[in-house]
């Protein structure tokens, strides 16, 4: 009997170890990209959901620095000063005007992984070699994501795509195929100009 409890007492601590490693490792993935003063990224994106019969796929680019991003995607370009965000749509041809607001999920990707960092849970989901997937969750109350799963390299703590998971059971899927960073930009390369786009209507929804 002793011997039995002795071995579910080392199981135990054997998987307390693991979670603490998943956790750890997901914070210095965390830290090294709060440590970059910009990132530029190429990505695939995906829109999965099973029950409605979503499955959505396009290619994407950006730049992110900070709460700051601007984004190129399905014909869009979203520029983002971490206050107020521009959303120019080539089809219809205007710029809706909105204010941010992180409690609905509209920062950007990076930011919203830097806040899954305290009163997480993490863990291993899958391991190969220094390829390993880990699953976060928060403990406090999340109305937008449920969790998010990150696939990173141990070894440099790069990171190969980003899962996030809503409350209406919505994965939403970022593949990196480019990851550049530490660029020189302007000092006004996250903020809207109507000279770029001058034959667009804005449209304020502030």
């Amino acid at each position: 009997m002793k011997k039995h409890l002795l071995l579910i007492i080392i199981a135990l601590m054997a998987f307390a170890a693991k979670a603490q490693n998943a956790e750890a490792l997901f914070k210095s993935a965390v830290d090294k990209l709060k440590a970059y003063d910009n990132i530029e990224i190429a990505f695939d994106y995906n829109m999965i959901n099973t029950e409605a019969g979503i499955f959505e796929t396009m290619d994407g680019a950006g730049i992110l620095q900070g709460d700051a991003f601007k984004l190129f995607i399905m014909g869009q370009v979203i520029i983002c000063d971490g206050h107020t965000t521009w959303t120019y749509n080539s089809d219809a041809e205007e710029v809706m005007i909105t204010e941010v607001d992180k409690s609905d999920g509209s920062g950007s990707p990076i930011s919203i992984i830097e806040s899954y960092y305290d009163n997480i849970s993490a863990k291993f989901v899958d391991e190969a070699g220094t390829i390993k997937k880990i699953e976060v969750k928060s403990l406090m109350n999340n109305d937008n994501f449920k969790k998010i799963i990150i696939t990173l390299d141990s070894n440099n703590l790069e990171i190969k795509d980003i899962h996030l998971f809503d409350n209406d059971e919505t994965e939403f899927v970022y593949v990196i195929k480019k990851f550049v960073t530490n660029q020189k930009l302007p000092a006004d390369f996250f903020t809207f100009k109507e000279s770029d786009f001058p034959d667009a209507e804005i449209i304020d929804m502030r």
